[in-house]
């Protein structure tokens, strides 16, 4: 252990709601009540039950051997998922925002630190997997972001990575979240190059849900804007979407079936978003 890690161990004080913490100097590209409104759906939505399912099937395909941190983890949904999946492992979370630690707690999370990555203790904690679940869309620069938490991890690590997809579906969600940018899949393969990463996988996910999004969404974004009008999207709205009719999920559920089989062997070419697996070399 450097020096440099033992001030960072040492400055992290667990405070009385069992959570780690320290002194922040930025903030994220996040709306404060984002983890809140999260943490109000995620149980029951299809959406986030899916991404779970697709997270498990790449840690599966692409596995890592030691542990597991979380970055910018929000409520702890995926964590408390992957404990359960993985109860030989310890799977830790970190999240700048504090609402989203004491959410984790409420969801029975062990280990959430309410810290930005460069504090967290990386190689005490002996990890080698890393999971950025929509999390680098709200990093202005993702290539910095990207290489400065590299280099805390061995050689032969995962970085496994979710985020929105493709420019033309943007709408006011994205700017209401705190969005930079959608990706696509050739993005990803120019950005592991610039971090000096290897690309190791790429798939869209949620392959249905593109012409949803246009219809709902990005088209009446854009009509909008054309006529200079504004569009709001309420929390309410959203809520509806992550929780559609019982026909709806039984259609959306059959997909994802089929798109978890696709991806345990292959990938899929069309979706509305990224699942990407990253390797340092």
């Amino acid at each position: 252990m450097t020096v440099s890690e033992e001030i960072k161990i040492a400055s992290l004080v667990l405070d009385k709601n069992d959570i780690w913490r320290a002194s922040h100097a930025e903030k994220m590209s996040y709306p404060e009540e984002g983890n809140n409104y999260c943490f109000a759906v995620e149980d029951n939505s299809f959406w986030f039950k899916h991404r779970n399912d697709v997270i498990l099937t790449l840690t599966q395909r692409f596995k890592f051997a030691k542990n597991f941190a979380d970055v910018g983890g929000g409520n702890g949904f995926q964590v408390k998922f992957l404990s359960e999946k993985y109860p030989d492992k310890q799977i830790f979370l970190i999240e700048p925002g504090y609402a989203g630690c004491l959410n984790a707690k409420k969801r029975g999370v062990k280990e959430a630190y309410n810290i930005f990555f460069q504090e967290f203790p990386f190689a005490e904690k002996q990890i080698d997997a890393v999971g950025l679940f929509d999390v680098i869309e709200h990093i202005e620069d993702d290539k910095t972001f990207l290489t400065g938490l590299a280099q805390y991890l061995p050689s032969g690590s995962h970085i496994y990575i979710t985020v929105p997809a493709h420019q033309w579906l943007w709408s006011e969600v994205d700017d209401e979240s705190g969005h930079f940018r959608r990706y696509n899949l050739e993005m990803f393969d120019k950005l592991a190059k610039d971090c000096g990463l290897e690309y190791t996988y790429g798939s869209y996910i949620f392959s249905y849900l593109p012409p949803i999004m246009g219809v709902l969404r990005a088209i009446p974004f854009r009509l909008a804007r054309l006529f200079g009008k504004t569009r709001q999207n309420t929390i309410d709205a959203e809520f509806d979407n992550h929780t559609p009719s019982k026909l709806a999920v039984a259609i959306f559920n059959k997909i994802h079936s089929w798109e978890l089989a696709r991806l345990r062997k292959s990938k899929m070419a069309f979706g509305a978003s990224c699942a990407v697996v990253l390797t340092k070399k």
